[in-house]
């Protein structure tokens, strides 16, 4: 229904041009490149080694290198983390900029040829040394300056000393030394030094852990009995220097400063380095493209002079890539192309296609698993459902109108990616259907609209009905899907079985509560009870005629048991209205919560209360939509008819990881 129809395309190709095609074929984008060592079908020659991989092979002019095989693919991806590494170190020193110019600022835009032009021009070499060596002497005067600031720490508290432990040592009369004692809750180690005959000492400082002090002990004490200043905890001040503290203070603090000042020069040149760091990511984006085309050619088929490929391509684009190849190689290139068969099914990428309304539920459909190519996209009849279920679940006409407005100014003014602008797209959709629903339950952040449809509080049997009804028709959907995937497959026993017989049972006994519950309608009951029964006996009748015997009885029971899980099917969509409910219960009881506040703080406090409250109950019931939605489609209905496991088409690109390529018609004639 809505997915791509593929080709798988051959290619020929001399090996002197194998470099050149596989540049097109990443420029174009068209190209998903098939495994050939994998394929059964040139397993066998690969064996008998008629074929064998392409060499992989780089060449580096500036350093004459040639690398071939693994080592080509293992020094660029080496490259690749050089570059990454110092793009990221750049990127620290660079000027931080505001949230706003963050969210405006967009990747910056090349053609194919510039970048390939570029990377080839470029000497990364150069400008990685340059940048490493900014680091490095940076990092240098950076462990300098954390060494002479411990060396100024430790100086400072000395600065009162007067003289240096060299010029004490030279003392002939008196032995004098510098150092500490710790400080102590009873000065312990103090009180012993003033107590002993023959030492004295001057005081230099005192902190809380210790005092710097200078000893002097007399001649006779030495003579008579050595001092052991190991019993005061002494320790001497390790200071070579023959200038005094102060002065060498002013020396290393002055050193400091130089080294502080050349360290902020090498930050300034660093912030002004943006330019290095564009020529870097272009040069990146060239590696990666690089390394992508290598490690294709992992994936080909080559004799002494020729190359073979296969691919898958897209039916649609295969003129453009045929009159690209002719345009650009001429006859040197023999394209074949042949239609997917059957046996090709399982292997056959998918690439989803749909109306720019009903692409972005195709997030839902993905998020599930992708469709194999022999089924039928289910995006296109899963987007009502799911707009519909979001919408009741959610249902409040100001938090649709928050959405539509906070996903339009994203994608008006903020530089999102694919992947992100496609998600508030989705969102923006969804808004719709929460106001939709909003006006129907006549919800306004919380507050009851004069006009409604239905009450979330009087009618609360009326939602019921309605959600279990919307149920009824998505389980019977699901079920004639289902029936009808089973005739494209020629499995019509299992159609009528699993899917027809269930949709007509299901019916007969909507029919036949219909007429139970309306007198003048009691005729529906009568045809909807023998509608139900007429059917579960077909459904018995053909699990006996697929089993050939009677044992296909016991499996057409089993079969009919299943309508307790239909039965249970039902009552999960019971939810649409329970959430719905739940959420603008919730907001009711915020603004009475903020209502029940004085004037003056209602008007104050009670709008950042009432915002807070709010921002709460929009992001549970938002959250609650997203994985109830999902939930109801993935078990009540993608359970009925939908198996999926396709694979992504992926075909060779560009890295574009950091800048954008720009999509350019190559013909000469458009």
């Amino acid at each position: 229904m809505a997915i791509s129809q593929m080709q798988k395309l051959s290619l020929i190709l001399p090996k002197v041009k194998l470099d050149e095609v596989l540049l097109t074929l990443q420029e174009l984008r068209d190209v998903e490149i098939r495994p050939l060592p994998k394929e059964e079908d040139w397993q066998q020659a690969f064996s008998k080694e008629e074929v064998q991989l392409p060499e992989i092979q780089h060449v580096d002019g500036k350093k004459d290198l040639t690398l071939k095989g693994e080592e080509a693919l293992y020094y660029l991806s080496k490259r690749q983390q050089k570059l990454e590494m110092v793009i990221r170190q750049i990127e620290d020193y660079l000027p931080k900029k505001s949230l706003k110019q963050k969210l405006k600022q967009k990747k910056r835009e090349f053609s194919f040829e510039t970048v390939q032009l570029e990377g080839t021009k470029l000497d990364e070499t150069q400008l990685l040394k340059k940048v490493r060596n900014l680091f490095k002497e940076r990092a240098t005067l950076e462990e300098k300056g954390r060494q002479l600031e411990e060396d100024i720490a430790g100086l400072r508290k000395w600065s009162g000393l007067e003289t240096t432990p060299q010029a004490l040592s030279k003392f002939k009369h008196v032995k004098a030394l510098v150092g500490t004692v710790p400080s102590q809750h009873d000065d312990a180690d103090i009180r012993a030094l003033k107590d002993t005959e023959g030492i004295d000492f001057q005081e230099v400082y005192h902190t809380e852990t210790e005092y710097g002090l200078i000893l002097f002990i007399h001649p006779q004490v030495q003579k008579r009995d050595a001092v052991n200043l190991d019993n005061y905890n002494f320790h001497p001040f390790d200071y070579p220097h023959e200038t005094l503290p102060k002065d060498r203070l002013l020396e290393l603090t002055e050193k400091r400063q130089k080294y502080l000042e050349h360290q902020l020069e090498i930050e300034d040149e660093l912030q002004k380095a943006e330019p290095i760091l564009e020529d870097l990511e272009l040069q990146l984006e060239y590696i990666l493209n690089l390394h992508k085309r290598q490690t294709a050619k992992q994936y080909l088929a080559s004799s002494q002079h020729l190359v073979a490929l296969e691919g898958w391509i897209e039916t649609e684009k295969l003129s453009r890539l045929k009159e690209e190849i002719i345009h650009q190689f001429g006859d040197f290139v023999l394209l074949q192309e042949v239609d997917v068969s059957p046996e090709d099914w399982q292997d056959v990428p998918i690439k989803l296609k749909n109306h720019p309304l009903i692409e972005p539920f195709e997030l839902v459909t993905e998020m599930y698993a992708l469709p194999k190519y022999h089924e039928k996209d289910p995006t296109p009849i899963l987007a009502p459902f799911y707009f519909t279920f979001f919408g009741m679940m959610v249902a409040d006409l100001g938090y649709g109108l928050l959405m539509i407005l906070a996903t339009a100014f994203a994608l008006k003014m903020i530089s999102l990616s694919k992947g992100t602008a496609r998600f508030m797209r989705f969102f923006k959709l969804l808004g719709i259907s929460v106001s939709i629903w909003g006006l129907i339950y006549g919800s306004f952040l919380g507050y009851a609209l004069p006009m409604r449809l239905i009450s979330t509080t009087d009618d609360v049997m009326t939602i019921l009905i309605l959600s279990v009804a919307f149920g009824f028709v998505t389980v019977v959907t699901g079920l004639f899907l289902g029936g009808r995937q089973k005739v494209r497959m020629k499995d019509y026993g299992e159609a009528y079985s699993a899917g027809f017989a269930w949709c007509l049972i299901l019916f007969g006994f909507l029919l036949l509560a219909l007429g139970n519950l309306t007198p003048e309608l009691a005729y529906l009951g009568i045809l909807g009870q023998w509608l139900a029964i007429t059917n579960a006996i077909g459904i018995l009748l053909v699990s006996l005629i697929k089993a050939k015997s009677f044992a296909g009885i016991g499996s057409g029971l089993f079969n009919l048991y299943n309508v307790s899980g239909y039965i249970g099917d039902l009552v999960s969509f019971t939810r649409l209205m329970a959430l719905g409910l739940s959420g603008a219960s919730i907001g009711s009881a915020f603004n009475l919560i903020v209502g029940l506040f004085p004037p003056t703080a209602r008007f104050t406090v009670g709008i950042l209360i009432f915002i807070l409250l709010h921002g709460i109950n929009i992001f549970l019931s938002l959250l609650s939509g997203y994985v109830h939605g999902a939930r109801l489609m993935f078990v009540e209905f993608f359970g009925k008819f939908y198996e999926g496991g396709g694979r992504a088409f992926n075909p060779l690109r560009p890295a574009e990881k950091h800048i954008t390529i720009i999509n350019k018609v190559h013909l000469e004639d458009k």
